[in-house]
């Protein structure tokens, strides 16, 4: 896994690149504007090429944005799903003015509509916004389940993706956090791999571009968002282990969005976390929780019973 983390575009959208830099990103997520309005930013050619060329020189790749929160595919209003779907046309076409991979997205809110009738609404959203685009990927994320929101089941996913047609410019995002609130116990190896076992006989595989990496303040199949620091949450360590050293995670990008130890947002410490995870090297400096677990965690034993690294494609052993 390319490791990296959600950073912010404040002053010029190309200081992005000099914050993920400093907090040893290889990849990184942006916002294009303000991520609680809908004013969508006119960016200048000139911060994009130096965008473009700083990121070039970071070799930060790939680059995704993160639709407003406020996007909400399913919006019965039709000024709210206009607006929804502005903005993540914009989105997409900065990402495509940056040469970024996607734009990931909440699908939404079903507020009290049926599934199929909110799901003819996300289908027709996103028709729009493929259609006022080109080369960019859509990247849908998994939701925790709270209230009405979508796509907190793969069920749910796929007949997003069968409604479309199985359209080759629409791909998945998933969110550990999520994931774990939804019900997915990611806190054990077992659990990780019956989890992707389910996605890729749902969804597939080939579908999964880009995963969040959020441990989870809230419990197991709470269904509430709640992120946490990597090794500070309900996930733990061991969980974050199998996800980032899962061979059949290899080559997918892992972007962090945690509060950070200093409550800070993203930071230096959670990178260097999971990067000593998949390396093998996490320490006492990584921290102790993670379901009791005494430090030094990863010894290279612990990692090769895990995910054997020559055992690629395959289903890890012990399981």
């Amino acid at each position: 896994m390319r490791l990296g983390a959600h950073v912010s575009v404040g002053g010029k959208i190309y200081k992005a690149v000099e914050r993920a830099v400093k907090i040893g990103c290889e990849c990184l997520q942006i916002f294009v504007g303000n991520p609680r309005q809908w004013r969508l930013v006119p960016y200048p050619e000139e911060d994009l090429e130096a965008f473009r060329r700083l990121r070039e020189e970071a070799g930060l790749d790939p680059l995704v944005a993160h639709t407003p929160y406020l996007v909400n595919l399913a919006s019965p209003h039709p000024s709210y799903s206009r607006n929804s779907i502005a903005a993540t046309i914009f989105c997409m076409q900065t990402m495509e003015r940056l040469g970024g991979l996607g734009v990931v997205t909440h699908i939404g809110s079903r507020k009290g509509a049926s599934w199929p009738e909110a799901k003819g609404r996300v289908l027709r959203a996103i028709r729009q916004i493929l259609e006022a685009t080109s080369t960019t990927l859509l990247l849908l994320e998994n939701s925790a389940g709270s209230g009405d929101h979508l796509g907190a089941t793969f069920e749910e996913l796929r007949e997003i993706f069968e409604g479309l047609g199985w359209h080759p410019r629409v791909g998945i995002c998933l969110d550990s956090a999520h994931l774990f609130a939804a019900g997915w116990d990611l806190s054990t190896p077992k659990g990780v791999e019956a989890m992707l076992e389910a996605f890729d006989e749902t969804v597939g595989l080939d579908r999964l571009k880009l995963f969040h990496l959020n441990d989870s303040r809230a419990p197991l199949g709470s269904h509430r968002d709640r992120h946490e620091n990597i090794g500070e949450g309900e996930i733990g360590l061991m969980g974050f282990l199998a996800i980032v050293r899962h061979p059949k995670l290899e080559g997918i990008a892992g972007i962090i969005e945690t509060p950070g130890f200093n409550q800070t947002g993203p930071d230096r410490k959670n990178l260097s976390i999971l990067k000593q995870l998949r390396e093998g090297s996490l320490g006492r400096e990584g921290g102790r929780r993670a379901r009791g677990l005494a430090s030094p965690l990863c010894s290279k034993g612990t990692h090769e019973a895990l995910w054997p690294r020559d055992s690629h494609r395959t289903s890890p052993k012990g399981l």
